[in-house]
């Protein structure tokens, strides 16, 4: 097996790893988390920033909804 023939072969595994997430039945925001903690894993440390910097801002974090909505019903009394 030729280098272009590795590559190909890891191309399709990882296509049918998102195949099987997607077959899971996954979220819009359960495919951001599970982008997140696969960069999260990633041995390259800059690359693992960089992608970790990038996605934060599509996650929503746990209880992020709550805060949203209180600071929705708060009324100012001046």
């Amino acid at each position: 097996m030729n280098k272009i023939e590795i590559i190909a072969n890891k191309k399709k595994e990882s296509r049918d790893i998102v195949k099987t997430i997607i077959d899971f039945g996954v979220t819009e925001d359960q495919k951001i988390d599970i982008i997140y903690f696969l960069s999260m894993t990633m041995t390259d440390n800059n690359r693992m920033k960089e992608i970790c910097n990038f996605i934060k801002k599509y996650k929503t974090e746990v209880g992020e909804e709550d805060k949203k909505e209180k600071n929705d019903k708060k009324i100012i009394i001046t």
